[in-house]
């Protein structure tokens, strides 16, 4: 398993897509954060914490995810390696875990020089009262959880599809519909157990309570439970794949 996940990593890097998608990501935040004047710039925002930063993180990511996983059992299927893959002494969980495990490590690696936002806002800040750093501790949990679904999400579209394309596009709908699409149809809801319902089944209300510093065990359970559905689909479509080539 952690042969594929540095496998994963050493194809993300050696290929350049890892380096893109880094540098993708972060010129993207900090252009919206520091240079664009839009509701997303901290200058602007009047209040010395990263919440512009936690609400923009999760769409750019609904993006850079899908384009990064799209090629992750798609390329293999086209290129023939898979098959080579399957016929290795390890499980078809493995296999699934590795490629998760090393785009769950690409995500956290692009996160890491975003630290630097958190001290900048910390110096330019007034007076002496240090940042919440409980809440921004938080807000990154939830910002892993929501890139670990994403992945998941990405991983199970690439195994539905040999076409690169057509797996970044169909990840790319299923995130939204995850992240958003279940809160707008639970905001339209008039009766209150359906707004609840609807609120639970997408992403947005359970990062929110992470981003606003709330680290609660539901919230945490559901992020192990649709992770495990993804990656049991996957694991399940992989075995269709190694049966029908048999």
């Amino acid at each position: 398993m952690w042969t594929i996940a540095k496998r994963e990593l050493f194809v993300f890097f050696s290929s350049g897509i890892g380096y893109l998608t880094l540098g993708l990501f972060l010129t993207l935040t900090t252009l919206f954060l520091w240079f664009f004047d839009t509701d997303f710039n901290l200058l602007n925002a009047g209040f010395a914490d990263l919440n512009s930063f936690f609400v923009l993180a999760p769409w750019l990511l609904m993006f850079l995810i899908p384009a990064l996983c799209m090629r992750s059992f798609s390329e293999e299927r086209r290129s023939g390696t898979l098959e080579l893959l399957l016929t290795q002494p390890i499980s078809l969980w493995q296999i699934v875990l590795g490629k998760y495990l090393g785009g769950i490590l690409l995500v956290i690696i692009a996160f890491l020089p975003t630290l630097v936002y958190f001290l900048v806002i910390n110096e330019l800040k007034l007076g002496n009262a240090p940042l919440d750093s409980g809440s921004a501790f938080s807000a990154y949990l939830g910002l892993v959880g929501i890139s670990s679904v994403f992945v998941a999400i990405g991983i199970l579209s690439s195994l539905l599809t040999k076409n690169q394309v057509t797996a970044f596009m169909l990840a790319l709908l299923t995130c939204f519909v995850q992240f958003f699409l279940w809160k707008g149809i639970g905001d339209l809801m008039i009766d209150v157990n359906l707004y609840y319902f609807f609120n639970q089944i997408g992403i947005f209300e359970h990062y929110l309570s992470l981003r606003q510093g709330i680290i609660s065990i539901k919230d945490l359970i559901y992020f192990i439970v649709i992770n495990y559905m993804l990656l049991f689909l996957s694991q399940q479509m992989l075995l269709k794949i190694k049966n029908q080539g048999r």
